[in-house]
């Protein structure tokens, strides 16, 4: 009895051992996964905003393999090629592994550089607070487009001083210059300061955007950041708003419609008789806007006036207004395309939009004026 129980135990043993050989990476059924090269590149440098694409090419890969790429241990992603942005000026471990059959591995070094460490252009002796050039004049139709302050010789005129007033047009026109350097993000205080010709009961709000020349070839063609205002939350401002201007190829209302389904005139005057659309700009036909559309509060009657929002936007009556001579700006209220805060160290271009869009009567369009701007480290 005793010698039939081993046999039993025996045989169990062996079908348990059989059965357990089949899954094992030894039966020569099933062929391990490998990376097809031996020889890999196994360190990657790069800049911030730069993608890392790694894709290994693997030999043997059934279906059902899982991937996991990690950084410092912490998983970054789970398939075959890697396509990530690195946001942090850091160097770090990455490493690959597959699991099919078997489980192969794989490292890379990678480092990271700061765009700002490469091209931050500091002050010189000879370095002036104010605008050294015009990146480009794009304005939205209005009273004083293709005529007196609202053309592409005018625009240069802002540059080197603030005695000079340029017309933005209507809502989305806009204007992008830069400084003989970078202007630093200062701690807990403000950076620049635009200049209009805003003045209690009349503020026409324009929109701050920012940018850092973080690929240093010295075009306004990087990440643009907005600075969110006051209003820039608040439940009646637009996000992603665009609008169209048609041109009518004379002295006439300039059609306008937006991505909302509204549509209006930029409306002409007695007092300026030119064709209103730009006629300097690439777009002859049409053309589109993108951006924020703020609110501020219209008072109209037989002398409109419009009240200044809080804070943030420029040719705006604001409570700092008289203390700076303009609309002094903050680098830390900057925010990407997602509405989420970003940490800019130095910025090199600025965009003023006009912000808002309305027919204010015999006042023409509300339209942004820009004066200038300098570098608030700088003025004393």
């Amino acid at each position: 009895m005793q010698n039939k129980l081993t046999n039993y135990i025996f045989l169990l043993f062996c079908g348990f051992t059989l059965l357990t050989s089949c899954t094992n990476t030894d039966d020569p059924t099933i062929t391990p996964i490998q990376f097809a090269e031996v020889e890999y590149q196994g360190v990657y440098e790069l800049i911030i905003g730069d993608t890392l694409k790694i894709t290994p090419e693997i030999l043997n890969l059934p279906e059902g393999a899982s991937f996991e790429w990690s950084k410092n241990d912490e998983s970054i992603a789970t398939t075959q090629s890697l396509n990530y942005v690195p946001q942090i000026a850091e160097n770090f471990t990455l490493k690959f592994k597959v699991t099919a059959s078997n489980t192969i591995e794989r490292s890379y070094q990678i480092k990271l550089i700061d765009p700002y460490a490469l091209y931050f252009r500091p002050k010189t002796e000879t370095s002036t607070e104010f605008i050294t050039k015009i990146m480009e004049y794009k304005p939205a139709p209005g009273q004083f487009i293709n005529a007196g302050f609202g053309t592409p010789e005018y625009a240069e005129k802002i540059i080197g001083n603030k005695t000079n007033t340029l017309s933005l047009g209507a809502w989305g026109g806009y204007v992008i210059f830069s400084f003989d350097h970078t202007i630093e993000n200062r701690v807990d205080q403000k950076d620049f300061v635009v200049y209009g010709n805003a003045f209690k009961g009349l503020s026409e709000p324009g929109i701050v955007q920012v940018s850092f020349d973080e690929n240093g070839n010295g075009l306004a063609d990087d990440t643009w950041y907005e600075l969110a205002g006051s209003n820039y939350f608040k439940e009646r401002t637009i996000l992603n708003y665009e609008t169209t201007y048609v041109n009518p190829e004379e002295y006439a209302n300039v059609l306008w419609t937006d991505n909302k389904g509204s549509a209006d005139n930029v409306t002409v005057n007695t007092y300026h008789k030119q064709n209103y659309f730009p006629l300097f700009i690439a777009e002859k036909k049409e053309v589109t806007f993108k951006g924020t559309r703020v609110f501020p509060i219209v008072n109209p009657g037989s002398y409109v006036t419009i009240d200044a929002l809080e804070w943030g936007y420029v040719d705006n009556y604001d409570a700092e207004y008289s203390i700076y001579g303009g609309n002094a700006m903050e680098i830390d209220w900057a925010v990407n395309n997602q509405s989420k805060s970003v940490k800019l160290k130095g910025i090199d271009f600025v965009k003023v939009y006009t912000g808002a869009q309305y027919n204010a009567g015999w006042l023409g369009e509300l339209s942004t004026e820009v004066k200038g701007a300098s570098d608030l480290s700088m003025v004393k």
